[in-house]
Order: structure tokens, then C-alpha cells, then sequence
């Protein structure tokens, strides 16, 4: 499964903090600034590139050589906490 990423949400990196901002219209769905970490940060640009679920914890397992089990695990966490805060479109409105 792809995730839809909100158009006007981007990933920043200030003084080593990573952070997603909402710019444009996707301000007044989503918070304006939500900082994650570094494995956050690189889920997020994998999930910009639209790859599938799979492929996004497969390549992270590997980046940082971490049991995929737990890679998969942190990844549906940080993609419910994605739509619970609205940065992700519905997959409806993604298809």
C-alpha cells in the first residue's frame, strides 16, 4: 500500500532536528510543525518517493540493519500517527 502524502507537507532539517512542516493549505489540516527523528525523517522521504509499505520497511531494515519485524512495527506507528494528525491524505482520497 502507497501513502499519500498531504500536498504542502515537507521534511526540514534545522540545526539536526528533523521536522515536518505544513505549508499552504495543508496548515489547516495538520499541525505546522511536527519534529521526528532520524528514522522518522527517513521513512518520510521514502514515502515521498511513493513507495509501497513494504518497500519503505525493507529499505530502512536495511539503511540502518535493524530486524525487520521491528522496522515494520515502528513504521505502522509513525504512519497511524501520519493520519491520525492529518498529514497523510485518506487512501481514498490518494486513489
Amino acid at each position: 500500500m502507497r501513502y499519500p502524502i498531504r500536498p504542502g507537507v515537507v521534511l526540514a532539517e534545522v540545526c539536526g532536528e528533523y521536522l515536518l512542516l505544513a505549508t499552504l493549505d495543508a496548515a489547516r489540516h495538520c499541525p505546522y510543525v511536527y519534529q521526528v527523528n532520524e528514522t522518522a525523517a527517513c521513512f518520510w522521504r521514502l514515502l515521498e518517493r511513493q513507495l509501497p509499505e513494504e518497500a519503505v520497511a525493507a529499505a530502512v531494515a536495511a539503511e540502518y540493519d535493524a530486524p525487520a519485524e521491528v522496522v515494520r512495527r515502528d513504521l505502522g506507528q509513525f504512519l497511524k500517527d501520519l493520519r491520525e494528525k492529518g498529514y497523510l491524505l485518506s487512501e481514498e482520497a490518494g486513489a
